[in-house]
């Protein structure tokens, strides 16, 4: 709830050494490819196929990298299950209903409603034993994780050795040596460059490349042409009313945190602060946003006027949330108390979502429903034509009404910029004998988004040797980048040994002082600000050196030490927290490793984004 911690988050993890692991990404090209089954994955003996995977993720149309991420979440659930289980871990039935009646969805009036529940399953599970196995095992993923990395205990030395190291300050003055600085030490004569492009040669050579002419079939553009009628929308609403017409509330709120493990004395005393501000804001109402943006210590919403935006039922923690969905609009509620703290709420607004509301959300489903079977008969017509009327793109252009595109220079295994161009197999497709020999069309390529092309070489230039008075000057440039590099950096790690040794400090071209800390690096690289914090504080000036890629070699005088300013409770509080949940990552990530290497994680035949079930 800090901005001191949570903008100092990813430093602090630096500082620990630490990466945070939540997933454990497996990529599918490292799995060892041993079986013809059809399945995406094995994972121990559980097999994950590719209608596993489209159904998590509801049948919505997914670029590779989302099916990518779902897929190595699916396999972490996997392993987490087999190891919970393995360990005799399971849900009783009481612990699953008491979860299923907790669900907001599911009730009516704060009750379970077995109606609800009736109506949610028909329109999303073949039955209830489906989803209660599904609920089931979520269950068991989230009990084994947090007995594995459950809260992680902070000692204070830490956490008060961590705010010092995060406010410590510096000051320095940067030398620069770039590679430009010693371009005229560098040799570049007519005999350097030609020794350098003989030793090079290969690298000036052009590749072989092609034009071509293709055609797109695209799923996202036939959903543009769906027609979706006004009774499909009023049918489709009604089915799904439950979901679709589920009321928000737009509620804005006053905070004072209680720090985690504070004592009583202390909470009774942040407490009396909130009583004073409720005091304060019910004899005002219309400052309750001035109010907020001066006293509630939530920087999310303390610079909105406390506003939360809206949110359904179950979307809050239970207190804030039973508080809202039981307010009437322009009411101030009592104080509520949360893990967070003391929170005073103003409800704003409340929307019910009608159909109108929901009508472009369900027309833009509907097209991208009917689309999918339209998609998948135009593709089986493609495949046919492009095949059967090889010699042109003429005959897919007739039967789909497409449009042929025409590309820019293509080289051979030298994928693009370009998403659907740059694509690995319809840069193999097209540099293939079939279509770069024979002029044939190439087969049908999926390149992922559902997209497929088809394509034929418009124009090819053959791989060719370009003469080294066309690469003279780039060969110089390349000359100068490259020795001016070894000079700047052999001349700078000598200057720098001079300067520890008190020698020539004052004669060198310092740069402007700049005062950075850990929290605040002012734009310096993470090297060298690690640099620049590991100079030893107890004898300044002090001096350190980092090579950059780009061939520069930076020299920083640090001048002067900061100490870290008094941080508050609340602060420490939140510190502590985030070095917790850190641990806690670290020990979940290591605990994933463990389980990949336990059971076995293989792949099978079926590719990720095939259309083969």
């Amino acid at each position: 709830m800090f901005e001191f911690v949570q903008n100092n988050k990813t430093v602090i993890q630096v500082i620990l050494g630490a990466v945070a692991l939540t997933f454990v990404g497996f990529g599918v090209s490292s799995y060892s490819d041993v079986t013809a089954d059809p399945y995406l994955v094995k994972v121990g003996s559980v097999k994950i196929s590719k209608r596993d995977l489209d159904r998590a993720l509801e049948g919505k149309p997914s670029d590779p990298a989302t099916r990518q991420a779902a897929l190595e979440e699916m396999i972490r659930n996997k392993l987490v299950l087999a190891d919970a289980r393995d360990h005799g871990a399971a849900i009783s039935p009481d612990q699953l209903r008491k979860v299923i009646a907790s669900i907001p969805l599911f009730q009516d009036n704060g009750q379970f409603s077995p109606q609800r529940y009736e109506e949610f399953l028909k329109n999303r599970y073949r039955s209830a034993a489906d989803f209660e196995a599904e609920i089931s095992e979520d269950m068991l993923i989230r009990n084994q994780l947090t007995a594995v990395a459950g809260t992680q205990f902070v000692s204070n030395t830490v956490v008060t050795r961590m705010a010092a190291l995060l406010g410590e300050g510096r000051v320095l003055q940067p030398l620069t040596l770039k590679p430009s600085d010693f371009a005229a030490e560098v040799k570049t004569d007519d005999a350097a460059v030609k020794a350098y492009y003989d030793a090079n040669a290969k690298r000036f050579r052009t590749p072989e490349s092609v034009k071509l002419d293709y055609v797109v079939l695209s799923q996202d553009a036939l959903a543009q042409s769906v027609k979706v009628s006004d009774a499909d929308v009023h049918k489709y609403f009604d089915q799904h009313k439950s979901d679709l017409a589920s009321e928000q509330r737009r509620a804005s709120h006053i905070l004072l945190t209680v720090p985690k493990g504070a004592k009583p004395e202390q909470k009774a005393k942040i407490k009396a602060e909130a009583e004073a501000i409720l005091k304060e804001v019910r004899a005002n109402p219309g400052k309750f946003a001035e109010i907020a943006k001066a006293k509630s210590q939530d920087p999310g919403s303390a610079e909105k006027g406390g506003d939360l935006g809206l949110n359904a039922r179950g979307m809050m923690v239970k207190p804030f949330d039973d508080a809202v969905f039981s307010m009437k609009p322009g009411q101030i509620s009592d104080l509520v108390e949360t893990d967070y703290g003391f929170h005073i709420i103003r409800l704003d607004a409340i929307k019910t979502q009608g159909l109108e509301e929901a009508r472009a959300a369900i027309v833009d489903k509907l097209q991208k429903q009917k689309a999918s079977a339209l998609f998948r008969e135009q593709a089986d017509k493609l495949n046919e034509v492009a095949y059967q009327q090889a010699d042109s793109l003429k005959g897919v252009v007739d039967a789909l009404k497409l449009e042929v595109k025409h590309s820019d220079w293509l080289q051979r295994n030298q994928p693009g910029k370009d998403e659907l161009l740059g694509n690995d197999k319809l840069l193999a497709a097209v540099f293939s004998d079939d279509v770069l020999k024979k002029k044939h069309n190439s087969e049908v390529v999926d390149v992922g988004g559902g997209r497929l092309v088809v394509a034929r070489v418009a124009e090819h230039q053959p791989e060719r040797q370009r003469p080294v008075a066309d690469v003279r000057e780039d060969i110089k440039r390349e000359l100068v980048e490259r020795e001016g590099a070894k000079l700047a950096d052999k001349k700078g790690q000598a200057l720098l040994a001079e300067l520890k040794a008190g020698k020539g400090v004052d004669a060198q071209k310092w740069g402007a002082e700049q005062t950075v800390s850990r929290r605040a690096s002012g734009g310096l690289p993470m090297a060298d600000a690690r640099a620049v914090f590991s100079v030893a504080a107890a004898k300044l000036p002090g001096f350190a050196g980092v090579r950059h890629d780009t061939g520069e070699y930076v020299i920083y005088r640090v001048n002067k030490v900061i100490a870290a300013p008094a941080v508050s409770e609340a602060d420490r509080a939140q510190l502590g927290g985030v070095l917790g949940e850190i641990s806690a990552n670290n020990q979940l990530g290591s605990y994933l490793q463990a389980l990949r290497q336990k059971y076995p994680v293989t792949a099978g035949k079926q590719s990720l984004n095939d259309n083969s079930q």
